[in-house]
């Protein structure tokens, strides 16, 4: 008896260690947590279209104006200037165009590296300072500069420019994460060429047009209508809130009566008043024109890019210059 209770004991210990065993919880593998993306921060839609362009998914690119809102307008809270702190990289339009940007410089933290891009790109005079010491066919390459008195800041609107910008910001991120270069080339080489073929667009699709004077509201478009050989002639200067003058305004309705003009572009995102009332005199189309310092949330909503932007621009301007 006493042997056979000891066999039963002893395989009843051996089943609860087997079930033990069996059922016993077993050790979670550690689940590693996602490394938080390097941030880069920037002003301009056009910076953070080539940024985002060039980053792909290695970097966290965020805009810092507002959509839908006057780029030219606006001013850091600060609550996002220390967001700004927080980014590994600033970079900003530089010529004048961010007229806070040169404040916020001095408050960030030393980790934050900064890029003025102005000073990466060709940048041409604005139509007041464009004197006889520059031709108006030569754009002006800048050095170090902190603040260029007096040049056109919309450079972006020079398809050129823009390649300078892919080239800058590739170049810059590989510095920030060397890991990550490969990717960074083979992405600013990508919309590098994507850039070229919107360029050649741009070139053949008006070549040959039977008006070439561009009437605008805002001198926003300097850089565009230079690079495609147009008279650029704007009601009010650099400055998106500026008021013409009476005086102005009768120059420019007698121009757009001269030349024939049947199209007056407004800037959008801004006070179109001014458009209008020289339409209504002169019997021209009031049409938008959009010079990608900002986008709509309904632009963004519906996916639209530097690229889709600029050819629904192109289509605009082949229109009202009455291009072949």
């Amino acid at each position: 008896m006493d042997t056979k209770r000891l066999i039963v004991f002893a395989g009843v210990i051996t089943a609860i260690i087997i079930g033990m065993t069996f059922f016993s919880p077993q050790p979670q593998k550690k689940v590693g947590i996602p490394e938080a993306k390097t941030v880069v921060s920037v002003s301009t839609f056009s910076l953070y279209e080539v940024a985002n362009a060039v980053a792909g998914d290695a970097i966290d690119v965020r805009t810092i104006v507002p959509l839908g809102s006057d780029a030219h307008m606006f001013s850091p809270n600060p609550t996002q200037v220390a967001d700004i702190s927080k980014s590994a990289l600033f970079i900003y339009n530089g010529a004048g165009f961010e007229t806070w940007a040169e404040g916020v410089k001095t408050t960030l933290s030393t980790t934050t590296g900064v890029i003025d891009m102005s000073q990466r790109v060709a940048l041409q005079k604005s139509k007041e300072e464009d004197h006889a010491e520059h031709s108006a066919e030569t754009p002006v390459v800048h050095g170090e500069h902190n603040h260029q008195e007096g040049y056109d800041a919309h450079y972006w609107l020079d398809i050129d420019n823009m390649i300078k910008m892919t080239q800058t910001i590739d170049a810059e991120f590989s510095k920030l994460l060397p890991s990550k270069a490969e990717q960074f080339h083979k992405n600013a080489a990508g919309y590098i060429g994507e850039l070229q073929k919107l360029k050649t667009e741009f070139t053949t699709g008006l070549s040959e047009c039977k008006n070439r004077t561009l009437v605008t509201n805002h001198n926003a478009f300097g850089y565009l209508a230079r690079a495609n050989k147009f008279e650029n002639l704007s009601v009010i200067g650099l400055s998106s809130d500026e008021q013409p003058s009476a005086q102005v305004m009768a120059h420019i309705i007698e121009v757009v009566r001269e030349h024939s003009v049947k199209t007056i572009f407004f800037e959008e995102l801004i006070n179109d008043n001014v458009a209008q009332t020289i339409a209504k005199e002169t019997g021209a189309k009031a049409v938008p024109l959009q010079p990608l310092e900002n986008i709509s949330e309904d632009e963004l909503k519906s996916h639209q890019t530097y690229l889709s932007l600029m050819r629904e621009n192109l289509k605009k301007l082949r229109e009202a210059m009455e291009c072949r």
